[in-house]
């Protein structure tokens, strides 16, 4: 999976996404919970990250 399409899955599942004026990351909140979400566009993202990102935000 790419970043950009596990950032449409995010938005998809209702999450807000706080963008930044410099740097790669992006804070993504849920429900009071929040995550911080490393954005490389077209890049693989790991699948050990996908897992600790749902488990943050109480999606898995």
């Amino acid at each position: 999976m790419k970043y950009s399409e596990f950032l449409r899955y995010l938005l998809a599942q209702g999450c807000e996404i706080e963008n930044h004026r410099r740097g790669s990351h992006r804070k993504v909140t849920l429900n009071g919970k929040q995550s911080v979400f490393p954005y490389h566009g077209s890049k693989e993202i790991g699948t050990g990250l996908v897992n600790k990102i749902k488990k943050d935000l109480d999606l898995k």
